[in-house]
């Protein structure tokens, strides 16, 4: 009698172990599977970051190699004359002439009336003007990257005209006779720099490299 009792309940016992298994299972089953799926999921993030990377690599690179190329260019002026000796600077300043204080806008570098006036850097001959009265006569030359210089109270050389190709060092001009609204600082060259069609201060390009 005992024995036949004893039989359901291991039977009992054994489905309960069955079943208890088969869910150890199944949890495991599900718990691999996330396993692969989030693993899985991180390669793809992975993969992604490293295509952006390539992206801004190949983007940034372009962009530095046109600045490069900008920047060519021969931009360092030659001392316009023999002598590097500056009256007047760029800046505020008093005309003993006209007894007047307003901005000067170019470099007045000291000189004998003949002497050399060289063309600050390669360019093309803009214009030839001649004011009798108050700036005698103007050379403008232009140049690459929007840059222009300008030089007055001079005596334009014999044959120079507008459109003529000059390369830095030419001679373009000489120092004229004291004259005009700078007369009372005596012969001199004035000399100044355009970029873009604003005054700037010769000192930013002249690096006193005399000729």
């Amino acid at each position: 009698m005992k024995d036949q009792e004893q039989k359901p309940k291991n039977k009992k016992l054994l489905t309960y172990y069955l079943i208890l298994g088969a869910c150890i299972l199944i949890i495991a089953a599900v718990a691999v599977a996330v396993t692969l799926s989030l693993t899985l999921g991180g390669n793809d993030m992975t993969v992604d970051g490293g295509n952006d990377q390539t992206d801004d690599d190949g983007t940034d690179n372009p962009d530095d190699g046109g600045d490069a190329t900008d920047t060519d260019g021969d931009t360092t002026f030659l001392i316009p004359v023999s002598e590097a000796n500056a009256l007047n600077s760029y800046g505020f300043y008093h005309n003993t002439t006209l007894d007047k204080y307003y901005l000067h806008t170019g470099i007045d570098f000291a000189g004998e009336a003949g002497d050399e006036v060289y063309a600050a850097l390669d360019g093309t001959v803009e214009s030839i003007t001649t004011d009798p009265l108050l700036m005698g006569t103007t050379i403008t030359l232009a140049h690459e990257n929007g840059l222009k210089t300008v030089y007055t109270f001079v005596e334009a050389a014999d044959g120079l005209e507008v459109g003529e190709t000059v390369e830095k060092g030419d001679v373009i001009a000489t120092v004229a006779e004291a004259m005009g609204q700078e007369y009372k600082d005596g012969a001199h060259l004035h000399f100044e720099v355009f970029l873009n069609g604003e005054a700037v201060d010769p000192e930013t390009y002249l690096e006193i490299s005399e000729k």
